[in-house]
């Protein structure tokens, strides 16, 4: 990965850290170990684990896989995405008790399923 590749994702989870503070209160700091130990880009929003990607090829479904895989079992993923020049996008997990209960029948849970919403959308589903 080059410098200025590196230097735009920092860049990224530093806007999602602020955008966070302001929208929710508390505070929010990116993962310094993340690159030497693994695990997720941004601490401070319990039970979740959050994924950021500033890049302009988007590759969602790979950034999915990274993102479950670093919330390992105990927090739901959260991945945040841009484009430059594009508003923030989130994906998270397909609510399946949502459509279970208001949809009815049996669902396959799987945590490939993601649903993109915007970032209001977010903030509202976490307060």
């Amino acid at each position: 990965m080059s410098r200025a590749s590196r230097q735009k994702g920092q860049r990224g989870e530093r806007e999602i850290c602020k955008i966070l503070e302001e929208k929710l209160g508390g505070e929010f700091k990116r993962n310094l170990m993340q690159t030497a130990e693994g695990g997720y880009d941004v601490l401070g929003l319990e039970g979740w684990a959050i994924e950021v990607k500033f890049q302009e090829k988007l590759q969602l479904e790979n950034w999915w896989k990274q993102t479950v895989e670093q919330a390992g079992t105990d927090k739901k993923p959260v991945l945040f995405f841009r484009r430059s020049r594009e508003d923030w996008r989130v994906a998270v997990q397909y609510d399946y008790d949502y459509r279970r209960k208001n949809m009815g029948g049996d669902m396959v849970v799987s945590p490939s399923y993601y649903a993109v919403i915007p970032m209001g959308e977010f903030i509202k589903l976490v307060k």
